[in-house]
């Protein structure tokens, strides 16, 4: 006669594994991305320029040798340095190479969040109705027009010099085409990325989302000062393309429509610096 067991084999079921949540920015992390983004900037800037400046020294050293003359090699990378063209070889290949970096970098830090369309993902996504593209083309043009009277009015006469429309006057057409690429293909993805992806996702966790725009638009704005030489008139202006891009970036759940907004603005600005232009 069996005994019936005291202790009767249960099935176990094997344990559900504990996936850890997704990363998501937070602001610390959003305004570290901002200061990564214009330090990698810098910093790449002083290797490209040390590149070129050691390039050009010993090219005028080997010049000296073979002329028996005394190397003037400080001097000729100094004048070089100080060329016009050159100046727009550096800050394209400089801004060009930043951006892949910080691209590379949001990528691998925040995976989860790049195609998510709601914050706090990156919105790299399709927006819903195509025509949002449309919409965010008149936003850019109709922005710049209210900007450039803002400026206008804010600075009482005084001249507004930007590093990118200074550096296009006296390069051949080519380099001003070069750098106009530059600001409309390349500046708006990056920038967007890491002001209306990043900062304003970490900036949403922690604050009502019209706030988070604002405060992101504020500091798209103030990072800029630096480019108009620390005046500060343009910077009002700034802060609206932010607030729109931002409000488009909300409205539409995708940040390719705040990308277009942003290029359509530089493409008028880059527009009217190459008219002007002297070569």
């Amino acid at each position: 006669m069996d005994i019936p067991s005291e202790n009767p084999m249960v099935p176990v079921e094997p344990e559900t594994p504990v996936v850890a949540p997704p990363r998501q920015p937070g602001i610390w992390s959003g305004l570290g991305t901002v200061a990564l983004y214009f330090l990698l900037q810098f910093g790449l800037s002083l290797l490209v320029a040390a590149t070129i400046g050691f390039w050009v020294a010993l090219k005028a050293g080997f010049v000296a040798g073979l002329q028996h003359t005394r190397p003037e090699s400080r001097t000729v990378t100094q004048a070089a340095l100080a060329s016009p063209d050159i100046r727009v070889v550096l800050a394209v290949v400089t801004i060009a190479a930043a951006a892949a970096v910080m691209i590379a970098i949001v990528r691998r830090a925040w995976p989860a969040q790049w195609s998510r369309a709601d914050l706090p993902g990156f919105g790299f996504v399709r927006p819903a109705d195509r025509r949002a593209y449309a919409a965010a083309v008149v936003l850019g043009v109709g922005v710049l027009l209210i900007g450039g009277f803002m400026t206008h009015l804010l600075a009482h006469g005084q001249p507004v010099h930007q590093d990118v429309s200074v550096l296009a006057r006296g390069v051949p057409v080519g380099m001003r085409v070069l750098l106009a690429l530059l600001v409309v293909c390349v500046a708006p993805v990056v920038e967007e990325l890491v002001f209306r992806g990043v900062l304003l996702s970490g900036l949403a966790r922690r604050m009502h989302v019209g706030w988070a725009v604002l405060v992101s638009a504020v500091i798209f704005g103030c990072v800029h000062l630096p480019d108009f030489r620390f005046a500060w008139y343009p910077v009002p202006a700034l802060i609206l393309v932010g607030l729109v891009a931002g409000w488009l970036r909300i409205r539409t759940r995708s940040l390719w429509p705040s990308i277009t907004l942003h290029a359509t603005n530089n493409l008028v600005a880059a527009i009217a610096w190459l008219l002007v232009a002297h070569p």
